[in-house]
C-alpha cells in the first residue's frame, strides 16, 4: 500500500516536473520512509493518548530513534510489521513506565545503562541485508552510536536525580534497545 501511494505522489510531481523522471527509485523509497514514519508518529501518539503516558512515548521516541538509527539491529521485513513491533515497543515502554516503581526504578537505569553500553561497545552497529554498510559507514555509525549512548546516560543520570521517571523510561528504552540489537546480531549470524 505504501508502495502505491508513493508511487501515486512520485508520478504526479515529475508530470508537474517538480522531479526528474531518472530519479524515480530514490524518490519512491524516500516517500516510503516517510509516509511509514508518519504512520508510526501517528501509531505512537494514539498510544500515548489511549495509555494517557505522553512522558513515556515522548521520552521513549527522543532517545530509541537516534540511537537506533546509528546501532542497527533487528529491521522488520516489511513497513507492516515494522509499525506492529514498533506500536508492541511503544506499549511496552508505558506498561514497564507504570509498574517500575521503589527499588526496582533506583536499580534500573543502572544496569539498563550498563548493559546497553556494553552490547552498543561490543555489536554496533549491526547491519541488516537492508541496510549494509561499508568500512567508512561502520566506523562512523560506531562513533555516533557510542557518542548517543553516552550523551543519553549522562541526561539520564541527571534525571535521577531530578525526575525519576523519565530516566527510568530513558533505561527501558535502552534496554529494548539492547534486545533489538542482540537479536539483528543473532538473526545475522544465522544468515551466514
Amino acid at each position: 500500500m505504501l508502495q502505491r501511494i508513493s508511487e501515486d505522489i512520485v508520478s504526479w510531481q515529475i508530470r508537474k516536473n517538480l522531479l526528474k523522471d531518472d530519479q524515480r527509485a530514490l524518490y519512491l523509497y524516500a516517500y516510503e520512509v516517510l509516509i511509514n514514519q508518519i504512520i508510526n508518529i501517528i501509531v505512537a501518539v494514539i498510544i500515548a493518548v489511549i495509555m494517557r503516558a505522553p512522558m513515556p512515548v515522548f521520552v521513549f521516541l527522543a532517545s530509541y530513534i537516534p540511537l537506533r538509527s546509528y546501532c542497527g539491529g533487528y529491521h522488520a521485513r516489511t513497513n507492516g510489521v515494522c509499525t506492529v513491533v514498533s506500536a508492541i515497543l511503544i506499549l511496552i515502554v508505558c506498561l514497564l513506565e507504570k509498574y517500575i516503581v521503589g527499588t526496582a526504578a533506583l536499580i534500573l537505569p543502572f544496569a539498563g545503562f550498563l548493559i546497553s553500553g556494553i552490547l552498543i561497545f561490543m555489536f554496533a552497529p549491526v547491519p541488516d541485508r537492508n541496510k549494509l554498510l561499508d568500512e567508512e559507514e561502520t566506523s562512523r555509525y560506531r562513533s555516533k552510536s557510542r557518542q548517543f549512548w553516552l550523551t543519553e546516560v549522562i541526561v539520564g543520570a541527571i534525571f535521577w536525580f531530578v525526575n525519576m521517571r523519565i530516566c527510568v523510561v530513558l533505561a527501558i528504552s535502552h534496554m529494548l534497545l539492547s534486545v533489538m540489537l542482540v537479536y539483528g546480531v543473532l538473526k545475522n549470524s544465522k544468515m551466514k
